[in-house]
């Protein structure tokens, strides 16, 4: 069930450039530039399949992930706090990869902040934020929240974890 979201949010994906936008069938989550252009990130939802991109601007990907939905994992926005956000991680032969975008409660704002956190195990190895301007996100909730309770998840409160 997806839950309330503020409009500027709900229609961000329909902004994103031909260079973000996801494959025919499936949707995006977050995505954006960095560096000024130079790299990009994608990330899509088709079905119980999430795809992770990137790499350098209109250019094959450096990494090209595919991963069902039940292995991406996901820390959804608790609901306190002025900014709503949420958070992705895709692993990766021992290295993870973290996608998150946040955006201010208050109506009037509609700037969507993001950022790309690669590690290998307890070592952070780079965090990249991205270009303002450039995040293009399906909004909260991600769709990736209804695709992994579709696929038999749930996700614990009081745990912050998914079972």
């Amino acid at each position: 069930m997806r839950r309330d979201i503020p409009l500027t949010l709900c229609c961000t994906a329909a902004l994103a450039s031909a260079a973000l936008a996801c494959p025919n069938g499936s949707e995006t989550l977050v995505s954006c530039t960095f560096e000024g252009g130079k790299k990009q990130l994608q990330t899509c939802i088709a079905g119980d399949q999430v795809l992770y991109r990137f790499g350098a601007t209109n250019r094959s990907p450096d990494l090209d992930l595919v991963r069902p939905v039940t292995e991406v994992g996901l820390a959804p926005w608790p609901g306190v706090s002025r900014t709503i956000w949420e958070e992705m991680t895709f692993e990766n032969d021992g290295f993870s990869y973290l996608v998150a975008y946040a955006q201010d409660r208050d109506p009037g704002t509609t700037e969507i902040s993001g950022r790309l956190m690669v590690q290998q195990g307890e070592d952070v190895l780079a965090t990249l934020t991205c270009d303002p301007g450039s995040v293009v996100s399906a909004g909260y909730a991600l769709p990736i929240f209804d695709a992994k309770r579709a696929a038999g998840q749930h996700y614990n409160h009081q745990t912050y974890s998914w079972e």
